[in-house]
């Protein structure tokens, strides 16, 4: 029998090795493997061109994408005291990955997409960081 009771999906900043990654080590959280989402998100890039910061959200019917993420094990009571530390315009919410399941994610206010920049063609966060380091 194992103490963790739940799972989380990271798309942005919370993936390992990036700024909010330790909010998940934090709470005991545990990196399982690489998953992408159900082809229903967009992944939006909001805020300052030198300090960007991502945001998943739903997309429209048949206009969505599989985006990258991480799949974390959490620890009873987790998701509640991660939840308190996010701030609007992001939540946690559920998400649903490509195999099916619903996990806990972090989702944006869709208000948001009206003036942030659709990067969902390059499949994820990391993709994103990598090519803005070019430019």
């Amino acid at each position: 029998m194992t103490d963790e009771a739940d799972f989380l999906l990271a798309v942005g900043n919370h993936l390992a090795g990036l700024s909010r990654h330790h909010e998940l080590l934090d709470e005991g959280a545990r990196l399982l493997h690489p998953v992408r989402t159900a082809a229903s998100y967009r992944l939006l890039t909001r805020g300052a061109a030198d300090s960007p910061n991502p945001g998943l959200v739903e997309a429209e019917p048949g206009r969505g994408a599989r985006i990258e993420g991480e799949l974390y094990a959490l620890p009873a009571g987790a998701v509640a005291r991660l939840a308190s530390l996010v701030r609007a315009p992001i939540r946690l919410g559920r998400v649903r990955l490509e195999d099916g399941a619903e996990v806990h994610g972090y989702l944006c206010d869709p208000a948001e997409a009206a003036g942030a920049r659709d990067i969902s063609d390059l499949g994820g966060w990391r993709a994103f960081l990598a090519g803005s380091k070019g430019e």
